[in-house]
């Protein structure tokens, strides 16, 4: 039922859940013992060729020192791509003939209770939430390490450099990040499940420092802390997405430089985690200075030699973002003009010709998906959303036609490229991996008011850092609300809501809508949407797909009628493949030609076809008689 509908029941009797639980008990305590990330670190420092890139001072080599890369904990794994994930750390430290070898990134916390300190201060209150994990406490120098530099070392070396972050007791690892060195999207983590939430670096981050630096990647934060002395930590969930439970461990700073990847795509996910965390205390870093061949990450920066405390201190506040001037857009005018490529958001990889056509998945803007019933409208744009976020585009889904169950099942069938419901044994391994991405899903089903939607959508931006957002369908989710002709009314302040969610938190909505039921097949365009004509004026981008062929056909096509974007419009082929329970883009079926035959029902004679072929203009050297026999020119022809 509604949403409505369960809030009134909840009040009159106590809830049940009748969902199984997914595990009878919680799972043991992933412990790291200090012997196996020793030695982890020494791997680093073994393999030459990798060690020489990070901290050496050749083009191309990052400069990284290897004290600084001790203290982070920074460590060489061995990952066998036979196996789909690591089964033990004897493994990943020994490897095999198949094995890849990977960086590996600890995350450290609290040892009591994730990021909340478990100092001796007793105006701390207990959230009487277990600790997690009962771990050693690992140095946070490596003993491998230490001895190489041991005679460089002194007072203000590593080990003075441990005090600074309290008591070693206080930390432990709770998670291991495994990131292939030659692969690039080889990334896996120790344990699979997340069990206490942990920040690369933060072990290194001083109770007493007043500043912290946030960095999208690994290399970064160890780069920026390396060259400015400040404490950096990195994003748990991918470059660009702060989770509530991260955000615990950046209040007890005064100033948090915000410093991501200086692209599009790093400079609104820098705004919008500037906002979350406060923008009075937030000051954001632009590694390129308004260069648009500059580098884009610290790390790269002190790769080409570049001082990072001075482009640290080029940091600027966020303005308010309903008053501008043209020098606050100047940069961003000119950084569209100059990089063209870079503003046409998310590339899909599916589908080659949706970025033909519309160029990228971009923030702000609303799109609206039409079809006629059981075209595929869902399939497609699940298949769509899965694979922006394979790409690190946070998702929020909301289905109102189709529980999410059985959205789940079809959307890891898709993922997977298998049925797996025809492999039982394989949904643990495929769940874990679907897991992974930054995917969530309403829990709203049928008729809901668009208020309830919005609070909910608002809550995930804030939270989850959602970029795209899906409503399938607009027709379910109003149904009921009004009837008449408010119906029609209804709709569109719930388009016009979308509309200016969409512009004012930046993210991406689709909205699936039905065609008008009057409307034949054969003449759908842009106003054969469901409703009056504010649903296609307030969207950016409108997309109709349609059957192609007979009704047994599995080729679709999309047919791109708006796109405010750059105005390029077209139709994209896709076919269904039962197999992987998803389209696959086809080229453009080639339309035969229907020749038309007509039999003569009486033999001509001779003179008959004469004059016709000289009625036509015809000029002829030469007469064929019926039996294909040259009868000679025109002058010597008998006459009958």
């Amino acid at each position: 039922g509604s949403w409505d509908k369960y809030q009134e029941l909840a009040k009159r009797r106590n809830f049940q859940n009748t969902i199984p639980k997914s595990r009878a008990t919680d799972p043991p305590p992933f412990e790291f013992a200090e012997a196996t990330l020793m030695q982890l670190q020494n791997n680093l420092l073994n393999h030459e060729e990798i060690s020489a890139a990070l901290t050496g001072h050749d083009k191309g080599q990052l400069r990284l020192r290897p004290e600084v890369l001790a203290q982070y904990g920074v460590g060489l794994g061995f990952v066998d791509t036979t196996i789909p994930e690591i089964l033990d750390l004897e493994s990943l430290v020994e490897g095999c003939n198949h094995s890849v070898p990977c960086l590996v990134f600890p995350r450290t916390a609290f040892r009591t209770n994730s990021f909340i300190e478990s100092s001796k201060d007793s105006s701390v209150v207990d959230t009487g939430r277990p600790a997690l994990s009962t771990g050693r406490a690992r140095s946070q120098g490596s003993a491998a390490i230490s001895s190489m530099i041991e005679d460089e070392s002194d007072s203000t070396g590593i080990a003075a450099s441990l005090s600074d972050g309290g008591s070693l007791s206080e930390f432990h690892t709770v998670q291991l990040k495994i990131v292939g060195w030659s692969i690039a999207d080889l990334e896996m983590y120790v344990p699979v499940d997340e069990a206490q939430t942990g920040l690369f670096g933060f072990h290194v981050a001083s109770a007493e420092s007043p500043d912290i630096i946030l960095t999208g990647h690994e290399l970064d934060a160890v780069a920026a802390y390396q060259e400015t002395g400040i404490p950096a930590v990195s994003l748990p969930k991918g470059p660009y997405q702060l989770p509530l439970d991260a955000m615990r461990a950046l209040e007890r700073y005064e100033r948090v430089y915000v410093w991501l990847d200086d692209d599009h795509q790093g400079t609104a996910a820098a705004e919008l985690i500037t906002r979350k965390l406060g923008v009075d205390r937030c000051l954001v870093v632009r590694t390129k200075g308004g260069d648009p061949q500059g580098p884009k990450s610290a790390s790269i920066a002190l790769a080409r030699g570049m001082d990072l405390t001075s482009i640290l201190e080029r940091s600027q506040p966020v303005q308010h973002d309903k008053v501008l001037d043209f020098s606050a857009l100047r940069e961003a005018v000119k950084f569209e003009v100059t990089n063209p490529d870079l503003i046409r958001g998310v590339e899909s990889t599916d589908l080659p010709g949706w970025n033909a056509s519309f160029k990228g998945l971009r923030p702000g803007e609303l799109t609206i998906l039409s079809g006629a019933t059981g075209s595929g409208k869902t399939t497609v744009i699940s298949q769509m959303s899965l694979d922006f976020c394979k790409s690190g585009v946070s998702t929020l889904w909301g289905s109102f036609e189709i529980p999410n169950v059985r959205l789940a099942t079809r959307m890891m069938s898709q993922f997977a490229k298998r049925d797996v419901s025809k492999e039982p044994g394989d949904i643990d391994y495929w769940s874990r991996k679907f897991e992974q991405l930054p995917m969530y899903f309403l829990k709203f089903h049928g008729s809901t008011k668009p208020d309830t939607v919005l609070e909910t959508m608002r809550h995930a931006v804030y939270a989850y850092d959602v970029k795209h957002i899906i409503i399938d369908n607009l027709q379910f989710m109003m149904s009921m609300q009004a009837k008449g002709m408010d119906k029609y009314d209804a709709q569109d302040a719930a388009i016009a809501t979308f509309r200016q969610f969409a512009t004012d938190e930046g993210v991406h909505i689709t909205v699936v809508a039905h065609l008008r039921k009057d409307q034949p097949a054969s003449d759908v365009d842009i106003n054969s949407i469901f409703g009056s004509a504010k649903v296609t004026q307030e969207a950016d981008n409108v997309v109709i797909l349609q059957r192609h062929g007979n009704s047994d056909s599995k080729v679709r096509c999309l047919n791109v009628l708006k796109n405010r974007f750059d105005g390029t419009l077209g139709k994209i082929y896709i076919s269904y493949n039962p197999e992987t329970l998803g389209f696959t883009e086809i080229p453009a079926p080639r339309k035969r030609k229907s020749i038309k035959i007509v039999k003569s029902a009486v033999r001509l004679s001779m003179a008959d076809r004469l004059v016709a072929e000289a009625e036509a203009g015809g000029s002829f050297e030469n007469i064929i008689d019926d039996q294909g026999n040259e009868l000679g020119h025109e002058s010597e022809r008998p006459l009958r």
